[in-house]
């Protein structure tokens, strides 16, 4: 018995195909979790920078209120000196009417104090600073001394993430140019309007917002997590249902196997068993009218031509099936054949019918190349050509074989020139025991085309048949070049009955 193989081959296809379907799902998933952890983490930056650019414009407008106003006064501290920087400006200090003593501060000035005090209010930090100092306190570390450089070439932003004092940042700085008011303190150093002066830089933690990153991406791995788990358990599912039908279809196909065998044997027994009583009865009724025919009366003798027809039409259809069994059980024998030779064989077997009915003769003049079981391509051009010079009529006058051949196969056709084919009897005109003509007096059963598809079909070919609907018809088999092994049981042939649709004729 051959169905615990076939169970374990079914089993491991389906394991290899669910398999390779769950690799695809779980790279699919890989894919999906990695372009949302990095538009996550993308998303984190951005509002970082996003609050970095706020912040930098509110210090910027602040500066640039000051420097309209060409600076504030505020109360002399111990923390706000008068500014050495501004000695040159004559109401540097005052003192109001009560007596408050008030200094002028600058606008670099003030907005470091800002900065200095309310910086860690908003987790910020802030500074001033330039390539030309006047201010100690304004001196620019590494990364701020980058960015004063490539403001120098026309840059108008730079930003990138990176760590202060062990902190993750991101780091803003953007420059700041010369304009009317800022000559008053800084045109000593060289500036004309329009230059860059230096730059201001905010520095914006990025803790808080990785704790938040951190909550949705915690999410985000739960969520691809089941939905990965959810599809591995979908694709097992399926795995188990179709193991199920498949098994369940093995059991089904061993079953019809069986019943075929059985019906197989059952025909041949039915043929074999009508075999004897068939060919006794036509002896006997033949002998009859030869021997008794004078003696019947009228009645008589029609029942005798009767018996002697009817008798001959069973014997043909008892050949006819067994040569239909044997077609799917015998080996075929694939060789090079001579089809010349085979094309001749045939037109010697019809040969008293050519002659008798002027009928002309045509076949390829030369063919090379065609492998294919010898018996079996003899029994379709047979077929054929019996099947022509049954139902072509009485207006056949030419019977034509033809093979074209292509790249990957063998196109073998037998063209007549009698009576047209109806497009709808070409639909099915090669269906078991379909006989599409009227005529009573033609005897036929039914199997020859049938028996013309089974054995192309177990050669890798097709079969169709093609009319105008005017006159005659041609009859197309294909075989394939690649044909089948040496030996090959035919019950085990592709197509039993064709199924492939038969290529387009070139005009």
């Amino acid at each position: 018995m051959m169905q615990p193989q076939s169970d374990v081959s079914v089993f491991f296809i389906l394991l290899r195909r669910s398999l390779s379907i769950a690799l695809i799902w779980t790279f699919l998933c890989f894919i999906a979790a990695f372009w949302n952890i990095a538009t996550e983490q993308k998303k984190t930056i951005d509002l970082a920078q996003r609050e970095a650019r706020t912040v930098i414009d509110k210090d910027q407008a602040l500066r640039f209120w000051a420097t309209d106003h060409h600076g504030v006064y505020v109360p002399v501290t111990k923390d706000t000196q008068p500014n050495d920087n501004l000695r040159h400006i004559p109401e540097r200090d005052i003192t109001t009417p009560s007596g408050m003593q008030l200094t002028l501060i600058n606008p670099a000035t003030m907005l470091r104090q800002v900065m200095n005090q309310y910086g860690d209010m908003y987790r910020t930090k802030g500074h001033i600073t330039s390539l030309k100092l006047v201010n100690h306190l304004n001196k620019p570390d590494e990364w701020e001394t980058k960015a004063l450089y490539e403001f120098e070439t026309g840059k108008e932003e730079v930003m990138s993430v990176t760590r202060i004092e062990g902190n993750e940042v991101v780091r803003l700085m953007k420059p700041i140019y010369t304009n009317a008011g800022c000559l008053e303190c800084h045109g000593s150093q060289g500036y004309k309007e329009g230059d860059v002066r230096g730059g201001v830089s905010v520095s914006i933690p990025l803790a808080g917002y990785r704790a938040i990153e951190k909550k949705s991406l915690r999410a985000m791995y739960i969520t691809h997590s089941f939905l990965w788990l959810f599809g591995l358990l979908a694709i097992a599912l399926i795995f188990t249902r179709s193991k199920k039908r498949r098994i369940e279809r093995l059991d089904d196909l061993q079953t019809l196997e069986e019943q075929s065998e059985k019906i197989k044997i059952f025909a041949y027994s039915v043929a074999h068993d009508l075999k004897n009583p068939v060919v006794a009865i036509h002896g006997l009724a033949s002998l009859l009218r030869k021997k008794q025919f004078d003696k019947l009366d009228d009645k008589g003798r029609q029942y005798c031509e009767q018996i002697v027809k009817s008798s001959a039409q069973l014997s043909a259809l008892v050949d006819q099936i067994n040569i239909f069994i044997s077609a799917k059980e015998q080996p075929l024998t694939i060789e090079l054949l001579d089809f010349q030779e085979i094309c001749n064989t045939v037109k010697e077997e019809y040969a008293a019918q050519l002659q008798a009915r002027h009928i002309e003769w045509r076949e390829p003049t030369r063919v090379d190349g065609i492998r294919a079981d010898r018996i079996a391509i003899t029994r379709i051009i047979r077929n054929l050509v019996d099947n022509a010079l049954k139902y072509s009529g009485e207006n056949l006058s030419r019977i034509t074989i033809t093979c074209e051949e292509a790249t990957d196969r063998f196109t073998i056709s037998v063209a007549n020139d009698g009576n047209p084919i109806s497009r709808e009897a070409c639909r099915n005109i090669f269906v078991r025991f379909k006989r599409n003509c009227d005529d009573r007096k033609v005897q036929g059963t039914g199997l020859g085309l049938a028996i013309v598809k089974e054995l192309a079909g177990l050669h890798g070919g097709d079969v169709w048949v093609e009319s105008d609907g005017r006159e005659g018809a041609a009859f197309f088999f294909t075989l394939a070049r690649t044909g089948p092994a040496e030996t090959k049981t035919r019950f085990s042939g592709p197509a039993f009955m064709g199924g492939r649709t038969p290529p387009q004729k070139s005009e």
